[in-house]
């Protein structure tokens, strides 16, 4: 043989040599003899309407998954997605990109997940999504998982088999108190009361179960009720006040939970009307006094609402006057009827008065041949007249200055009004009115305070 044909033939041989090398030392990936399998479990749910329940997507047996893809329907008509959230099986081999397209219409949902980075995937049996959903219709439908797709860490598609999963959705066990009423309102003590109680059987069982009635959180009467579905009734109570004293009370009824029941927010009800017993003879009452401001700023006004009643057989005439310690704020003349109250707003101007703690009180001045008078004074909070623009301090309370401490408080509350519930009174200093709070913190508040920035008290 000639020296170049050698020459080419060893060449040629290298060649051979190091493809099979190359073949031999590159990674393959090696799958499993098990198919893969990507399921609903539970595969059946059987449940009622009111009830949520929760599905996870698993997979099993799967070699090297870096990302994957799952559609999922059911019926629009029984069912509302809740929520939809990643399961902790991919994350397991480092950060994922998570995805969610949920047609609640339609009752249709695409789900993607992927690893991030050149990182190998995941291989075992896990959770891929748990799915919670809200039964809201009686009926049974697929919960059908179609178009998986797998993908592993060189971009090859992971063959698998799909298993999706069904549901079974009852009537719902549901009783509730629809109404309550209480007759007469206005009572002397030893009078009866007539109280009804509509209850409703909303549900799609028949139902045994306790009404029982209250008298504020007394307990005053228990009847056992049975109730086909869908029907109601009304069922009487009646309350001997005797041994109860003279004031307002609560009348409400519960119905104890049915074995099932979900749905037991309207199971408890409260009457509309307040009973009030009577004293009888002569008696007003002031039972509340409410101060909107514990601090205002010296020369502004504060409103107070005090409220009386009368607790009487008589319609009274009578005056009542609301004080800032001892001094008089002001007094009016009220008249009220039988078993009425009244709600009074005082306006307080603090103009003359001088910076320090004042207790609110009104008094309601007894009526001719009243003899229970301990209720005709009530002492509220307090409240404390201030430089104006000095709202708070290190110990929350003004501080005989006004410094940035007071700006933020005004500021961080800035745009919010009342009845939001960050609505601070106090911030509310002034309104086109000067010295008359508007019920919104806005610019004229900020102002003010900056208007008095650094200002000390002398």
């Amino acid at each position: 043989m000639k020296k170049g044909a050698i020459n080419k033939y060893c060449l040629v041989s290298f060649y051979v040599m190091l493809f099979l090398f190359l073949i031999l030392i590159t990674p393959i990936p090696i799958y499993s003899v098990q198919q893969t399998t990507v399921s609903i479990s539970p595969p059946s749910v059987t449940t009622a309407v009111g009830n949520n329940f929760t599905i996870n997507v698993i997979i099993s047996s799967v070699f090297d998954l870096y990302g994957w893809e799952f559609k999922l329907n059911w019926s629009a008509v029984l069912l509302d997605v809740v929520s939809v959230v990643e399961g902790p099986f991919l994350k397991s081999g480092g950060s994922t990109f998570f995805y969610t397209n949920i047609n609640a219409t339609a009752g249709r949902m695409v789900v993607d997940c992927t690893l991030l980075g050149f990182i190998p995937g995941v291989s075992g049996n896990g959770t891929l999504a748990t799915i919670t959903f809200h039964v809201k219709n009686v009926g049974e439908c697929p919960l059908n998982l179609f178009d998986v797709l797998l993908i592993n860490s060189f971009e090859q598609i992971i063959p698998c088999q799909t298993l999706g999963g069904y549901g079974c959705f009852s009537p719902a066990h549901d009783v509730a108190i629809t109404h309550v009423s209480a007759s007469p309102t206005l009572v002397l003590p030893g009078d009866f009361v007539n109280i009804n109680v509509t209850v409703e059987n909303q549900g799609g069982f028949n139902e045994v179960f306790n009404v029982t009635t209250y008298v504020n959180s007394k307990v005053i009467g228990e009847q056992i009720v049975s109730l086909s579905s869908g029907s109601s009734a009304t069922i009487p109570f009646t309350w001997d006040t005797t041994g109860f004293e003279k004031g307002e009370y609560t009348i409400s009824a519960s119905a104890t939970p049915v074995l099932g029941e979900v749905d037991t927010g309207d199971n408890n009800k409260a009457a509309n009307d307040i009973v009030t017993i009577l004293y009888p003879g002569h008696d007003v009452a002031v039972f509340g006094v409410k101060s909107f401001k514990t601090v205002i700023g010296q020369g502004y006004c504060a409103n107070i609402d005090v409220t009386i009643k009368n607790y009487g057989v008589s319609t009274e005439p009578f005056e009542a006057t609301t004080y800032a310690n001892t001094t008089a704020i002001q007094t009016k003349t009220v008249t009220l009827l039988s078993g009425n109250k009244i709600e009074l707003t005082v306006t307080w101007n603090t103009t003359g008065f001088s910076k320090g703690n004042y207790t609110i009180s009104a008094y309601a001045w007894p009526v001719p041949d009243e003899t229970e008078t301990a209720n005709n004074l009530f002492v509220d909070g307090w409240i404390i007249v201030a430089m104006i623009g000095d709202i708070t301090g290190p110990d929350g309370w003004p501080d005989g200055k006004v410094d940035m401490r007071d700006v933020r408080s005004v500021a961080k509350l800035f745009g919010v009004s009342s009845p939001d519930p960050r609505y601070d009174s106090n911030c509310d200093i002034t309104g086109p009115t000067p010295g008359v709070a508007d019920g919104v913190i806005d610019m004229r508040d900020v102002r003010l305070v900056a208007k008095n920035f650094g200002k000390t008290d002398p």
